[in-house]
């Protein structure tokens, strides 16, 4: 079953101030979120649900997915733009001398099963590669209705600019945003980006073991390395103090540049919601 952990809408939002509105939404595997913001920058609406299952491909989360269409109104008010991204495992980077557009199925021969799968991919040339991704049909079907003059991407792509951007670094160092049970990690050199995977977890110790993969695969110390953490952890939570006992350095992402919460949201921190801010701007 779904739950919804977090649900701002200002009065000022409705169906006829919404064509001056931007809607951005990330539709999961794990979980729904959603951000609306005029033209001033403000925060006129906020909302995040977790999925009780996670899972890898979208079948596992489509009745969840349809009850949070049904069930948030504001979703179909007339915006001036829309932009969804889609969080999924099959995701995939490509060297830039290594991509074939004509063959991306292939990227995922060994990942995912024959099916009925929507596969694109987005240029990344400040990282020489390719972002690939594979979406059932059926996902795209139920979206469409919803955003039919809506422009579609992978929240992995916005995620790593962000995080590439976030602050000024000198050596390594391990990124990793969290939506509900799913570990999204990011491995820098400086600006190069050297890793990036999707991980589903159910317990805390689950997660260390996935950071710590990475830790040892570029040989880094956990206790000189640091750690920046995104999403829905929190200081005080069981998440935090187990990766503190083996991660020294951790610091929390902070919002972008343009990145305003409403005072609704005031009582919690602003890395709960870095991934929704990381989605780009609407040309």
């Amino acid at each position: 079953m779904d739950t919804r952990i977090f649900h701002f809408k200002d009065e000022r939002l409705s169906a006829e101030t919404a064509p001056s509105c931007i809607l951005y939404v990330i539709v999961g595997v794990e979980g729904f979120s959603m951000l609306v913001r005029n033209r001033a920058g403000e925060t006129l609406a906020l909302e995040a649900w977790h999925f009780s299952k996670p899972g890898r491909n979208f079948q596992d989360a489509e009745a969840d997915i349809r009850i949070v269409f049904g069930q948030t109104a504001f979703l179909a008010f007339p915006y001036e733009k829309i932009l969804y991204a889609f969080s999924n495992p099959n995701v995939t980077l490509a060297p830039r001398r290594l991509f074939d557009r004509e063959q991306l199925d292939l990227y995922f021969k060994l990942l995912i099963r024959p099916a009925d799968f929507n596969y694109a991919y987005e240029a990344m040339p400040e990282f020489d590669c390719f972002l690939i991704y594979a979406v059932e049909e059926s996902l795209r079907n139920i979206c469409r209705p919803y955003f039919p003059n809506g422009r579609s991407i992978h929240l992995a792509a916005p995620l790593i600019r962000a995080f590439s951007t976030l602050h000024p670094r000198t050596d390594y160092e391990v990124m990793v945003n969290l939506r509900n049970q799913v570990a999204q990690v990011v491995v820098f050199d400086r600006q190069n980006l050297l890793f990036f995977n999707t991980f589903s977890f159910e317990h805390p110790n689950d997660l260390l073991y996935y950071l710590l993969m990475a830790y040892d695969q570029f040989r880094l110390n956990p206790l000189e390395t640091p750690l920046t953490l995104a999403g829905n952890v929190l200081e005080d939570s069981d998440i935090y103090r187990l990766l503190y006992r083996y991660i020294r350095h951790i610091r929390f992402a902070h919002l972008p540049h343009h990145g305003q919460l409403p005072a609704a949201a005031v009582s919690l921190p602003p890395h709960c919601f870095f991934d929704l801010f990381t989605l780009p701007d609407i040309q």
